[in-house]
C-alpha cells in the first residue's frame, strides 16, 4: 500500500488507541472498564468483546478476569461447559506473539475437525471476524482480548495495530482493578555456574552429566545445586527450575534439548 494511503488511517488509530489508553489506565472500577471496553468495541465496528483469563471461570473464582460481552451460547459453551482449553481461538494465543486475525488461525495453529466446528458454530451466530490480543504476565494465567463480530470484515485487518495496544492495556487495567497493583518483590539472583546447573536440570541432565558437561566434579555440581535451592527456597530439582523461570532467570527457550546456556 503506497505510504499517502495508510498515513490517514494511521494517524486515526494511533489517535483512537491514545484516547482509549488514557482513560482506561485512569479506570476505577471493573464497571467502568467495561463501559470503555463496549465503546471502543464499537467504534472500532465490531459487535463483542472479551476480556477473560484462560482458566476455569466457573462461579466466579477470585482473581481471575472475566469482562465481556459475548453471545451467550458462547459463553455457555466456553465457561460454563469448561470448554476453553480446546477453543481454537485461546489455544492459538499460546503460539502466537502478537495480535491475530481469526481468518488466520490455521497459520498459528493446526486445526482440527472440532477447531474447524467451534469456528462454524461461532459464524453462525454473527462471529465471522475477530481479532484476538494474547496477554502474558510471567507467573500469571495466560489471558486475552478478543473483539470480534463486525460488518466490515475484509476491513478488519487495518485494525491489528489499534487492537494489539488497546488489548494490552484494557487486559492490564483489569487485572489492576480485580487483583490490586503488583507488589514489588526482590527476586534471587543465580550465579554463572549456579543458573548453568539449573538450565541442565530443566533438560533433563543428572548431576553426574552436569559435571562432565561443565567439566566440573559432581561434588562442585551438588554444591551450586545446594545453593540454587536455598536461594529459592525449593524443595526439589522441579521446583528450583519453576522458581527460576518465575523469577525470570532462566527462559523457556533455554530448557529445549541441544540449546545453548
Amino acid at each position: 500500500m503506497p505510504v499517502d494511503r495508510w498515513r490517514p488511517w494511521l494517524a486515526t488509530g494511533t489517535a483512537l488507541a491514545d484516547c482509549f489508553i488514557r482513560a482506561v489506565r485512569a479506570a476505577t472500577s471493573s464497571q467502568e472498564l467495561a463501559s470503555l471496553m463496549e465503546a471502543v468495541t464499537a467504534d472500532m465496528g465490531f459487535r463483542h468483546y472479551a476480556l477473560i483469563h484462560h482458566a476455569d471461570l466457573r462461579g466466579a473464582p477470585p482473581g481471575r478476569v472475566n469482562i465481556k460481552h459475548y453471545p451467550e451460547l458462547i459463553t455457555a459453551r466456553l465457561i460454563d461447559g469448561g470448554a476453553y482449553r480446546r477453543d481454537p481461538v485461546l489455544r492459538a494465543c499460546a503460539f502466537a506473539d502478537a495480535a491475530f486475525l481469526w481468518s488466520e488461525i490455521d497459520r498459528i495453529i493446526a486445526l482440527d475437525r472440532r477447531d474447524r466446528l467451534a469456528l462454524e458454530a461461532g459464524l453462525a451466530l454473527g462471529l465471522n471476524e475477530g481479532i484476538t490480543v494474547p496477554c502474558s504476565l510471567l507467573g500469571d494465567t495466560l489471558g486475552s482480548c478478543t473483539f470480534a463480530g463486525t460488518r466490515r470484515p475484509g476491513s478488519v485487518a487495518r485494525l491489528l495495530g489499534p487492537a494489539q495496544m488497546i488489548g494490552v492495556f484494557a487486559f492490564q487495567a483489569a487485572r489492576r482493578l480485580i487483583l490490586g497493583p503488583r507488589p514489588l518483590v526482590a527476586l534471587p539472583r543465580l550465579q554463572p555456574r549456579q543458573r548453568d546447573c539449573v538450565v541442565l536440570v530443566g533438560r533433563g541432565l543428572s548431576n553426574k552429566q552436569i559435571a562432565r558437561a561443565l567439566g566440573l566434579t559432581p561434588r562442585t555440581i551438588d554444591g551450586y545445586m545446594t545453593e540454587a535451592r536455598e536461594l529459592f527456597d525449593a524443595h526439589g530439582r522441579t521446583e528450583l527450575v519453576v522458581s527460576a523461570l518465575f523469577a525470570g532467570e532462566v527462559g523457556l527457550d533455554e530448557l529445549r534439548q541441544g540449546e545453548s546456556g
